[in-house]
């Protein structure tokens, strides 16, 4: 589903219906559950002269968040998925507040906001996002990996440079382990299914290694620079 229009059914400074289309021209409305996420599609049956139509190229589907759209004064119109929409329209309601008598509809985008990342919650690096329907969890996250120094010419500074790169990667290592440490002691302490720590245990596995390769070749490197320089 692509989201194609919106209903005429509200004033100025309201949030509309969205209206989205399959790849057959059929129109759609949206059913969504508490947490902002569509439950289902029904069909829309309309005319011309009851919608306004727009394009937004984004793919919808059931269990993914809504779409929002916001038409407010002086043709502004906002619209977007909806955690992508909904700072920007808050944003608007307040910079136009001493404006617009927006009090009642900026409640309503604050509670809207609440819903839609309701599901959410971050422990250190880690955005982990819970489906209540099914009891899982999905853990995402990207650590740095570690930059490779650059390296001198002048053999003097080979060796000071060598021991200083093998000590930040010692560091380097120290406080990756210490930060899925004190995740996962975090999230032990939330109702937290054991996919997600296994899962959790791959990824401390996987940076470890990369950072044993990393330091496995910085030692290769050191040792092939030696042999050229003898």
């Amino acid at each position: 589903m692509k989201l194609i229009g919106y209903s005429k059914d509200k004033k100025e400074n309201s949030f509309r219906e969205p209206i989205y289309a399959d790849g057959k021209g059929v129109l759609y409305r949206h059913q969504v559950d508490n947490r902002h996420n569509i439950t289902a599609f029904k069909t829309y049956d309309s005319t011309n002269s009851d919608y306004s139509k727009l394009y937004l190229s984004k793919k919808f589907s059931v269990g993914s968040k809504a779409a929002i759209v916001f038409v407010g004064k002086e043709n502004y119109l906002h619209y977007d998925a909806a955690p992508n929409a909904i700072e920007e329209i808050i944003h608007y309601l307040n910079d136009h507040s001493t404006l617009y008598n927006v009090n009642g509809i900026l409640d309503q985008a604050m509670l809207l906001k609440n819903r839609i990342f309701s599901d959410h919650f971050v422990v250190d690096n880690f955005v982990v996002k819970m489906s209540p329907d099914d009891d899982q969890i999905v853990l995402s996250f990207d650590f740095p990996s570690p930059k490779k120094e650059n390296l001198s010419e002048n053999e003097d500074d080979v060796p000071k440079k060598e021991a200083i790169s093998t000590q930040k990667e010692t560091v380097n290592k120290k406080e990756k382990e210490a930060i899925f440490s004190n995740a996962i002691k975090q999230l032990n302490s939330v109702d937290m299914n054991f996919e997600l720590k296994l899962k959790l245990r791959a990824e401390e596995r996987r940076s470890k290694l990369k950072t044993f390769n990393y330091q496995f070749k910085l030692n290769q490197n050191a040792s092939r620079r030696k042999k050229n320089m003898e």
